[in-house]
């Protein structure tokens, strides 16, 4: 007997597929991000002289120190300005305009600081222990992708620095974290990362942050053997991660470069560049630094729904790194391990960094 015919279809033609609010909004964000760092890029790069600036290139990665799960891969690529005071040829003169608009707040626009900004864009993956699973692992981490712009003003002297910043990011699928894991996993020969169709977001993510550091000690003279210790402190306001931290960091070497804090991770803020560079020859460090940390907020576990992540309140980070520089160039390796993250899990976290920067 044959087949009777197919119903026709009474149904109304299907309207032309639109992007749901969230999708549209993460798109708009996207083309902010790209069209704010072209923009910040030409006029630093037109107002300033680009002999003088700085190009740091930071990757964090957890292969490096064999594990793969938790904060799994980070990038930073960053750019800061040469000081406004040593600037006779400027054109449009942004940092000075911002120095001088800005003079309220504390420790900019005093007369014996050198002022400059630095730009940053940073992409963040963080991955569950088991990236061979396909669905999701509700007792674990959820994937997490993260791409966000990052400007900050710095005013510093010889002992004391002090930044304020603003950060716009998203975090989601167009956050390219999947592509950039599945390249590295490529290259390394890893495992293939499975779950990335359950990860968070799309959402729009941003704040405002706060930084100071302090030399407070320093022996040795430039062609001798050095020591320093700095304290610095920070808070962080924002729809990602809203904390506060306070540490100590130590750092031997020759001719030690002018920067406060040997923080070069691409998990973290510029605070290591300024100051980076002025080494006034080749020389060698090695560093170490003990941080806590405060956490109020964390986006994870405000929007990770089901899964069981439940964020600790209080973090200790411990790093451990060397660096060799000349006058225009740095190379250094940071190995960085922290408590658990997890009020559930008590494994630390570990990763390394490997940062270089240019004078350019």
């Amino acid at each position: 007997m044959p087949p009777a015919n197919p119903a026709p279809n009474t149904s109304p033609p299907r309207a032309p597929h639109q992007p749901a609010p969230g999708a549209l909004l993460t798109l708009l964000t996207t083309r902010l991000l790209t069209t704010t760092l072209l923009t910040t890029t030409f006029f630093a790069l037109t107002s300033l002289p680009a002999h003088a600036s700085v190009l740091d290139i930071a990757w964090d990665n957890d292969l490096i120190t064999g594990e793969d799960k938790g904060y799994t891969n980070g990038v930073r690529v960053s750019w800061l300005s040469t000081s406004a005071e040593r600037n006779d040829d400027c054109r449009y003169c942004v940092t000075a305009r911002l120095r001088d608009g800005l003079t309220w707040l504390p420790g900019i626009g005093r007369q014996s600081r050198d002022h400059a900004i630095s730009t940053s864009v940073r992409q963040l993956m963080v991955t569950p222990e088991n990236i061979e699973a396909e669905e999701p692992l509700l007792d674990d981490i959820p994937y997490v992708g993260l791409l966000m712009l990052e400007a900050t003003l710095y005013g510093w002297d010889k002992r004391r620095l002090t930044g304020y910043g603003i950060n716009i990011g998203i975090v989601g699928p167009d956050s390219g974290a999947r592509r950039s894991q599945e390249w590295v996993h490529k290259v390394t020969g890893s495992t293939d990362p499975n779950g990335w169709d359950n990860q968070l977001g799309p959402d729009v993510v941003g704040g405002i942050h706060a930084l100071h550091a302090h030399r407070f000690y320093l022996r040795g003279g430039a062609n001798d053997l050095q020591n320093e210790f700095v304290w610095s402190s920070g808070v962080q306001l924002d729809n990602f991660i809203t904390s506060a931290e306070a540490g100590i960091f130590w750092r031997m070497g020759k001719h030690l470069p002018g920067n406060f804090v040997p923080e070069y991770a691409g998990m973290s803020t510029t605070i290591g560049l300024p100051g980076l560079l002025d080494a006034t020859g080749t020389g060698w460090s090695i560093f170490a630094g003990l941080l806590g940390e405060g956490i109020a907020y964390n986006y994870i576990e405000k929007r990770g729904g089901d899964y069981s992540f439940t964020q600790r309140h209080f973090v200790g980070h411990l790093s451990l790194g060397a660096a060799v520089h000349t006058e225009g160039f740095q190379a250094a390796l940071t190995l960085r391990a922290t408590t658990a993250q997890e009020q559930t899990n008590k494994d630390p976290m570990t990763f390394g960094t490997i940062s270089l920067t240019w004078r350019i």
